[in-house]
């Protein structure tokens, strides 16, 4: 590594048909600090960090690495200039080893490829022919993987991972390690993280902090990109806001509270404190007894699910990813099939009914993943709000719809839940949107129905704090409308603020039912991860008086 690793974005312009993205912005890392970079989604965060690591080229302003002025046309380029990312979406091959992930991609030709190797199984005229060596360092044929100095490196920054092991074979949190490992593996001195911390468990991202912190002591530089205040406060040394493409302040992290903060991304004073009014609960609209169903691996991710949600209800279930709540989502959305059990909506008993069934008896769905479940990515903003409606008569009778109310329909949409991004609804793709727009577009149209039963998993993840306080607003002005809500998700604290009743789930079985006002943190968190005990109070088979009197009176 260098002796001085400073970054230096200076003026920084970037401009795409109708939006500009960067509005000559300055940007400065300074050498081992870890410097967040806060923003709405679609404040041009992504942008500028792609144009750094040079998957964009700026259309002004320049970049200044140690001084010496950067040309970045590829990411190779940034490699090279010794600057590394890690992107949301992880980029590996689950079949292969953690070592074979991390050499993938390195020019150097391998040693049964290179002239001047002895021990090569290769007669030296083949390897000496300048097609072979051509094609052996673009497509690093016959992959030389240094496994000791891969695992050494890992073991050096505390990463826990055994560089013999498939990529399958590792949780999100190791995957993640990996990546970083991709980067250290080329001696970067300035590393870009894009949301780290979206995939992982509290648990795990505190392992992630402590191996930034390390890296950071041998003089790394990090950019940490996050919609999270409480990361900020916990890891970021100084922090640069981004809003509407422009820099609207860096600051010490220690010097400004998270209102001002968030404030700062949104240009408004943002509420943290949730009111969330008593509400009578009608008729239960969901009955799920002895439930039972498999992961894709067709192995046992639920058992034994019993769980009443009624109208008016939030019902938080909290759990450690890989606990059953994809399953459990997919179960009562119709789009997985229960292997034992019964499901009942609205008096109805629809178990093993195809995934219409479920639509049309009011249930609505917001899966984990908004990008693999929850839209078209290549279909327009129209064709995506309108892809669970266009069957009900009101755009037309097939095969002929009426394309005027169809856009009037998702402009409607975009524009009551402030959809942002959207230059024409018929031409702007779903993939185009930034994370938290894509978000708000999809709660659109799952509410826009008028939901008896609106199952959201993990809703919040990965978005900003401006649309994360939309979000909980809407769930709270549902419930209040008399939906029935469950809510899966990781984040405790909207377990806490938006949740009547909280079910923690364990190996696909709930193993602990309260309510907000009788829970205990601690016991909570010990439940998550298995360490509750037989004799530590109330599970889930002998929930609290409050929800035991609600069961009997229905």
């Amino acid at each position: 590594m260098s002796e001085h690793t400073t970054l230096r974005m200076e003026g920084i312009l970037k401009e795409f048909p109708g939006v500009v993205a960067n509005d000559h912005v300055n940007l400065s890392v300074e050498r081992g600090e870890i410097h967040g970079l806060l923003g709405e989604n679609g404040a041009g965060k992504s942008t500028l960090m792609k144009i750094l690591y040079g998957l964009y080229s700026q259309d002004d302003g320049d970049i200044y690495l140690d001084g010496e002025r950067l040309d970045l046309e590829s990411p190779q380029d940034a490699i090279d200039a010794g600057i590394g990312m890690v992107h949301q979406h992880f980029m590996l091959i689950p079949r292969l080893t953690v070592a074979e992930n991390v050499v993938l991609g390195e020019r150097e030709p391998a040693t049964a490829f290179r002239s001047d190797a002895e021990d090569s199984w290769l007669p030296a005229a083949v390897r000496n022919n300048s097609l072979v060596q051509s094609l052996a360092g673009q497509f690093s044929l016959g992959l030389d993987v240094p496994e000791q100095r891969i695992q050494d490196l890992a073991d050096q920054y505390g990463f826990d991972i055994d560089v013999s092991a498939k990529i399958w074979e590792l949780d999100v949190g190791q995957q993640q390690r990996v990546e970083i490992l991709k980067a250290l593996y080329r001696d970067v001195d300035l590393l870009i993280l894009d949301e780290p911390t979206a995939v992982l468990t509290p648990t795990e991202a505190e392992r992630l902090f402590d191996s930034l912190e390390r890296l950071t002591d041998e003089g790394l530089s990090i950019i940490f990109i996050t919609h999270k205040l409480t990361e900020v406060d916990a890891i970021v040394d100084r922090v640069t806001v981004l809003r509407e493409g422009e820099n609207v302040g860096t600051a010490e992290v220690s010097s400004v509270s998270r209102a001002d903060l968030a404030e700062m991304m949104v240009g408004r004073e943002v509420l943290f404190e949730i009111d969330r009014d008593a509400v009578d609960l009608g008729e239960p609209v969901l009955r799920a007894r002895g439930v039972e169903a498999t992961d894709n691996r067709d192995i046992e991710a639920l058992s034994g699910i019993d769980l009443t949600v009624r109208q008016g209800e939030i019902v938080g279930i909290a759990g450690v990813s890989g606990n059953g709540q994809k399953e459990l989502a997919e179960v009562l959305a119709g789009i997985r099939d229960v292997t034992a059990g019964e499901l009942v909506v609205n008096g109805e008993d629809i178990t093993g009914a195809k995934p219409k069934t479920f639509v049309d008896s009011g249930v609505s769905f917001v899966p984990e993943d908004r990008l693999q479940y929850g839209c078209a990515e290549d279909l327009s903003v129209m064709h995506n709000a309108t892809m669970k409606d266009f069957r009900d008569g009101r755009f037309g009778d097939r095969p002929f719809l009426d394309y005027g109310e169809l856009r009037k329909y998702a402009e409607t949409l975009v524009e009551e839940f402030d959809v942002r991004g959207v230059s024409d609804v018929t031409e702007t793709n779903a993939g185009d949107l930034s994370g938290g727009n894509l978000q708000k577009l999809i709660l659109a149209r799952e509410i826009y129905r008028d939901p008896d039963l609106l199952i959201a998993n993990q809703p919040t993840r990965g978005v900003d704090v401006g649309a994360i306080e939309f979000i909980r607003e809407t769930l709270l002005e549902q419930r209040k409308a008399g939906t029935g809500i469950i809510l899966l998700s990781e984040d405790l604290d909207e377990i806490f603020d938006l949740s009547d009743r909280i079910l923690v789930v364990y190996e696909g079985e709930f193993v602990y039912e309260t309510t907000p006002a009788e829970a205990d943190r601690e016991r909570i968190g010990l439940e998550m991860t298995g360490g509750g005990g037989d004799d530590a109070g109330e599970t889930a088979s002998s929930p609290p008086q409050s929800v035991a009197t609600q069961e009997s009176e229905s």
